[in-house]
């Protein structure tokens, strides 16, 4: 009798979360001036109220708008005369808001930051409209894949953002989350877990406590494993995540944490002691000894990424780090989390990456075996923290990571939208050093402004070919996932 091969598929990055757990002043930071305006609550009464999708009311004027539109030009065209005046009334005007858009510059107002906040506001409210729940969200995507596809969904606490308070509070999303998560099995959940919320409920007893509520949650298999976002206002390395983190090494609990620069980041003021690293430093003048990489970024976008830099999980992984910052003789050895690298640093660290023909540390990726490799220099054993901490592409320090510490993982998610990054990321798949730690993931939804989920898949799918494929969605995910309280090998 043969064993029938389990070819299952898993997502090991999507998100279910609804409108209603986006803090109020999401647009904080990004819109000056009018993020009291452009609130979460205005995007979701719009899109309910004032579109076509959301309102029956406003179908059906647009249907009649509609009518009446091609019934107009079906007269026009019987007449060709009124018909050429009508197009060129309409180059001529729409000429003309181009000029004048170029002239107030209003793409130069509108940056980049901007556009992509806006195309996040746009996605949020259109499932606002109509999937209104977490599980009926979770049901679309599973439409998009085979029967029996497994997907971690990630759950997300911005209530410490700075950015007002979201409609359902993050306590109310994962216990929603719990209901659907009970009605699909497919379905494998990960908890959200912010230093800021452990710290205020120490004191608390039974599960009011958010660390032991989340040990009895990760006990008892309710979640699948823990999320970190430290974009949101904290590093990974944070002394209220350590005993966390300790449970998590001892029951090989999975990991999954944000490494990506975006649009979900504190919304704050930046706080005095963010002026410099906690624990890296380097040497400006050997008299004077080691001083801490300075981080003088002023604006939230910018500093926030210092919180998500992947250098950062060398200095919890490495113990003579992790002690410059927590001074106890009693520091555990967290070399063994397990850790996956979400968006493996993002489009534009690989893009860095691609461009940079001349550091030594941008052209770090081979094929070498892990012996040979060892012996080149490489982010983590470079003589400058400061050099590798601003100059160094994030897919470098990620893949070094990797190499290094045995249970750091990467997952391709969001990033796999841009397919000029697959020629390096199947010369990644094809190195013995790394390729059974990366991961298949997508972003779902929060990507879905960029391509479909099913294309998405489909693409990737038949650029790696089904073995490359199966390997980051099937083989490399059990293992990832697997943990003393559940086995999926």
């Amino acid at each position: 009798m043969t064993i029938k091969e389990d070819k299952t598929v898993y997502n090991c990055h999507t998100h279910v979360f609804t409108i209603d757990h986006v803090p109020n002043y999401f647009s904080k930071k990004l819109i000056p001036v009018f993020y009291k305006i452009f609130t979460m609550n205005f995007i979701k009464w719009y899109y309910r109220n004032c579109t076509a999708r959301g309102n029956h009311r406003v179908k059906k004027l647009k249907h009649k708008w509609n009518k009446i539109k091609y019934g107009f030009l079906d007269l026009l065209k019987k007449t060709i005369l009124l018909y050429w005046i009508y197009l060129l009334l309409k180059f001529v005007v729409s000429w003309a808001i181009k000029m004048l858009t170029n002239l107030i510059r209003i793409d130069f107002l509108f940056n980049k930051r901007t556009k992509a906040a806006f195309n996040r506001y746009i996605t949020m409210g259109r499932y606002s409209v109509a999937y209104k729940s977490q599980s009926k969200i979770f049901d679309l995507l599973e439409k998009s894949y085979a029967p029996n596809t497994r997907f971690v969904v990630l759950s997300m606490d911005m209530d410490y953002m700075q950015a007002g308070k979201p409609a359902v509070s993050y306590l109310k999303q994962i216990e929603s989350l719990q209901k659907v998560r009970k009605n699909n099995p497919n379905m494998l959940p990960f908890i959200a877990v912010d230093p800021r919320r452990v710290a205020r409920t120490k004191q608390e007893k039974g599960n009011k406590n958010y660390e032991n509520f989340v040990k009895k949650q990760l006990k008892s298999g309710n979640f699948s494993g823990i999320k970190l976002y430290p974009a949101l206002g904290y590093y990974p390395f944070d002394k209220d995540l350590i005993s966390i983190y300790e449970f998590a090494q001892k029951n090989e609990i999975p990991i999954i944490a944000h490494c990506i620069e975006g649009t979900v980041f504190y919304r704050g003021k930046k706080k005095k002691e963010w002026n410099q690293h906690p624990i890296l430093t380097y040497t400006k003048k050997k008299e004077e000894g080691p001083i801490p990489i300075p981080l003088p970024q002023s604006k939230n976008y910018d500093f926030t990424t210092n919180f998500t830099h992947p250098l950062n999980y060398h200095c919890l992984l490495k113990k003579d780090l992790l002690k410059k910052y927590i001074i106890d003789s009693n520091v555990p050895n967290l070399k063994n989390l397990k850790i996956c690298l979400a968006h493996f640093g993002g489009t534009k660290e690989w893009q860095k990456y691609r461009n940079d023909n001349w550091k030594i540390y941008n052209n770090n990726i081979s094929h070498a075996s892990k012996q040979d490799y060892e012996k080149y220099k490489n982010t983590l054993n470079h003589g400058s923290k400061r050099t590798i901490w601003w100059n160094a592409s994030w897919l470098s320090v990620i893949y070094d990571l990797m190499v290094q510490y045995d249970h750091i993982y990467a997952d391709i998610s969001f990033i796999l939208y841009n397919e000029e990054l697959f020629p390096m990321l199947k010369f990644i798949l094809e190195d013995e050093k790394v390729n059974h730690k990366i991961l298949f993931g997508t972003d779902y939804y929060v990507v879905s402004h960029k391509k479909s989920e099913k294309v998405l898949y489909q693409n990737l799918q038949s650029y790696l070919g089904k073995d490359l494929f199966y390997k980051i969605s099937n083989t490399n995910p059990k293992r990832f996932l697997s943990s003393k309280i559940k086995s999926y090998e």
